[in-house]
Order: structure tokens, then C-alpha cells, then sequence
């Protein structure tokens, strides 16, 4: 539902703009000028009635407020179109106005259009944040930082890394909407119930010839009532919203005073309390989040929507009109989010460094304790290490000084080892080399 107030923080103006009313009637029209130039080809419709329809087409400005009135009533636009457009169109095409169609197919169509051109814009914004993260994720490569299970410290990971893991998400929702788009974003052109009985023997002429004209794909059979593919596609855009929740959640979380590593860019007004002068609250991640938490609802609707009766369906058909269209709207303002999150991020590696030594740097008590395992075997070095570790933590000491205290360390690494295998950098196995593959990755599907 579309408002003034919220809509802006929710979405973005530019998918809001495609999915319009309007776009939805252009694309309405684009389909009956189609059919009549598809029908004139095949000699259903006389040529100069296919010209009259397509000149009243292109020249039609529906009346939208009468138009969702009568909707209220006839249950569905198609029926309303279809009369204000043959009332509009002069002879002699004003009698071959939709010719052999139905309202489903003229509104299942538009929306394929319509989510075509919605499907561009998503595909435009996944790759400004696919660069946004590929740069940032070079750029922090060697970034230390803490890496959390469970929301605890656990051992070092790199800022790159963790923007690597992003981005690799990333690179697989855009191929898999892409691969759900292309499925769904089809011809709808059936008749009435699908056997184009209307026209007869060269419907499958006309179907074809039909595609031809909008540039659509052209499936074996009509799918009135055959909606996974509209379900595929919803739950991809819902899956796409969800990757980017999880993003705006781990930028969240940096973001607490008590963790402070990472954080949204700062602005005039941005992130402010209404009571409380020091809040910087997170503007993005939040929205982020709302739009995938309804996401998940809204695709799920659609699945719910699958089981629609015989030919044409009593329900489910209908909820997908508001449905998917808003699924784009929320994807699509997460992607603005959190593109302008991760071009302007502010990157705290000195609070990251410090946060290494959370629990006096028992951080590393892992890294020790395959040093030492070679030297006494595995188990009894995770003893040494974990006494050392709870020594560290009970007594606030570093654990670099209970090492160097503990014969058994000393005596199996030596200083100079203890301070190896202390080092975080020196424990980021395969940490960067990771980073480099996934941007490869990335950056070889823009080439």
C-alpha cells in the first residue's frame, strides 16, 4: 500500500514510478496494440482495424479514478479497460478490440511487462552494490577483526572477508532472480479457457506472432491458473530482501557502542533519538530488516495463492495483484539501503584491533593450541590452553603473561612462538584468498 509518508523509507522512487497505475494500463495497452497487429499478421483481424487499434491505443489516456471504480464492481480492470478502450478507438477497429482474449490475459501480460522493466532496475541496483561491496571488500582484505559465533568472539576473520560473504550471497540471488524472471516473466494468451477456441486453428499462430511483438517469451500452453511461476519469482525477490537483512544486521550489530567497529554513514539527522541527544541509531538496517521480515510474509502469500481452481482462479489469482508488485518495492528499497551503507561505511579497524583482546586475548587460545599440539598431541595442549585461558579471564591478565609462566608453553614455543601464535594476523587461514575468489567471481560475470 502505497503512502506518501512511508513509502520513501521503504522503497524508491524509480520502482514506485514503474509500477504505477500508469505503467500498468501503458503495458495494457501495449498488449491489445500487440494482439491486433499479431491478428491483422495471421489474417484474423482486418489490417486497417489492427491500424485504428493501435493509433487508439497510443492515444488513450484512461480515466484511472473511473476506472478503479468500476473494478469495485466487475472484480477485476481488465473487464473496465477493455470497454473505455472500444469506446475510445473509432471504426473500423472499434468491433476487433480484443479479439479472442481475456482479461487475464491481458492483465497477466502487463504484468510481465511491468515486472520486466522492474526486474532492470533491480538488476541496475544489485550491481552498483555488487561494486560497492567488491571495493570494499579489497580494500579490507587484511583487515582484522574479530569473527563472532553464537554473538561471542570466536577467532580473527578480515572486514574483507566478512564483506566477501556478502558479496558471494549477493552473486547468487542476482542469478537466480534473473533465472526466476526469465521463467516468469512470459506471454499470457489463452482465451478463455486457455484453448484460444476463440480464434481457432491459428491460435497458435497468433500466439506466437503475439510474443514476437512484445518481446515476450512464449510459453506451450497458458497458465491462468498454473502460478508457480509467480511464486518463484516472489520468492526469489523475498530471498534477495532476506540476503540483504542479513547484511543490514551485521552492520547493526557493529554498530552497538559496545562492539563499535563498523558503521552507517553519518548525516543530518540521521540516526538520532527524539529524547535522547547521543543516540546514532541505524536508519538502514532497520528499514532493511522490515522490508524482509514482510517480504517473507508477502512470498509466502503467494505460495498460499498456488491452488487456484479449474481454468481461471476464485482468489488467488486476485491477491497476486498487489502481491508481487510490492515484493519489488521492498527489494528494491533494501538494495538502495544498503548500496548507500556500503559506499559510505564507516570502517573502524583500530576498535576492531582492540576488540581482538576482548578477554585478554583468549581469543587466540585456538591458535595456541594447534601450535602446541604437535609438540604434547591435541588434548593435553586444549588443557594447557583452557587453564590458561580461564587463569586469563578470572584474573584479568593477559594470556600472553600466563604463557609466559606456563613451563609446558615455554618450553614448546619458546617466546618468540608465543607471540606467533598469539599474533591474529598470522591465524586467518585462508581468510584473503577468499576475498580475491569471490570478487573474481563477481567481477566475471560483469565482464
Amino acid at each position: 500500500m502505497h503512502s506518501d509518508l512511508l513509502t520513501p523509507l521503504f522503497s524508491t522512487a524509480e520502482m514506485c514510478a514503474v509500477l504505477s497505475d500508469d505503467s500498468r494500463l501503458r503495458a495494457m495497452l501495449a498488449f491489445e496494440a500487440a494482439l491486433a497487429r499479431a491478428e491483422a499478421a495471421t489474417a484474423i483481424v482486418p489490417a486497417d482495424a489492427a491500424t485504428s487499434i493501435t493509433a487508439a491505443c497510443e492515444n488513450f489516456e484512461p480515466d484511472i479514478a473511473a476506472l478503479a471504480e468500476a473494478t469495485r464492481r466487475s472484480g477485476n480492470p481488465a473487464i473496465p479497460f477493455v470497454k473505455a478502450l472500444t469506446t475510445h478507438c473509432p471504426e473500423p477497429g472499434k468491433g476487433w478490440v480484443h479479439w479472442g482474449a481475456t482479461s487475464q490475459d491481458a492483465i497477466d501480460t502487463a504484468a510481465s511487462l511491468v515486472g520486466r522493466d522492474a526486474v532492470a532496475v533491480l538488476d541496475a541496483q544489485i550491481k552498483a552494490l555488487g561494486a560497492g561491496l567488491a571495493r570494499q571488500a579489497e580494500a579490507h582484505r587484511a583487515t582484522v577483526m574479530p569473527g563472532r559465533t553464537l554473538l561471542q568472539p570466536a577467532l580473527p576473520v578480515t572486514f574483507g572477508f566478512k564483506l566477501a560473504g556478502w558479496l558471494d550471497m549477493l552473486t547468487r540471488c542476482r542469478a537466480s532472480l534473473q533465472s526466476a524472471a526469465d521463467q516468469a516473466l512470459v506471454l499470457q494468451f489463452g482465451g478463455a479457457v486457455g484453448t484460444l477456441a476463440a480464434i481457432g486453428d491459428e491460435g497458435g499462430e497468433v500466439r506466437a506472432a503475439l510474443g514476437r511483438e512484445l518481446d515476450l517469451p512464449v510459453p506451450d500452453i497458458a497458465w491462468h491458473t498454473l502460478r508457480d511461476r509467480v511464486a518463484r519469482l516472489g520468492s526469489e525477490l523475498a530471498i534477495l530482501t532476506g540476503a540483504l537483512a542479513k547484511m543490514a544486521g551485521d552492520v547493526a550489530l557493529l554498530m552497538q557502542a559496545e562492539v563499535g567497529e563498523a558503521a552507517e554513514p553519518a548525516g543530518p539527522g540521521r540516526g538520532g533519538s527524539s529524547t535522547m541527544p547521543q543516540k546514532r541509531n541505524p536508519v538502514a538496517a532497520a528499514a532493511v530488516r522490515a522490508n524482509a521480515t514482510k517480504a517473507a510474509g508477502l512470498a509466502a502469500s503467494l505460495i498460499a495463492a498456488m491452488p487456484q481452481e479449474h481454468e481461471r482462479g476464485a482468489g488467488g489469482w486476485h491477491a497476486e495483484w498487489t502481491i508481487l508488485p510490492e515484493l519489488f518495492e521492498l527489494a528494491s528499497g533494501a538494495l538502495a539501503h544498503m548500496h548507500e551503507t556500503v559506499s559510505g561505511i564507516d570502517v573502524r579497524d583500530d576498535r576492531m584491533r582492540e576488540n581482538l583482546d576482548i578477554g585478554n586475548g583468549t581469543l587466540m587460545s585456538e591458535a595456541l593450541m594447534m601450535a602446541l599440539a604437535p609438540e604434547m598431541g591435541r588434548l593435553e595442549a586444549h588443557h594447557i590452553v583452557e587453564a590458561a585461558a580461564k587463569q586469563a579471564i578470572a584474573e584479568d591478565i593477559p594470556l600472553r603473561a600466563i604463557c609466559l609462566e606456563t613451563h609446558q608453553i615455554v618450553d614448546a614455543l619458546g617466546a618468540d612462538g608465543i607471540d606467533e601464535a598469539l599474533d591474529p594476523s598470522r591465524y586467518l587461514g585462508i581468510a584473503e584468498m577468499t576475498v580475491d575468489k569471490v570478487v573474481s567471481r563477481w567481477s566475471a560475470q560483469e565482464d
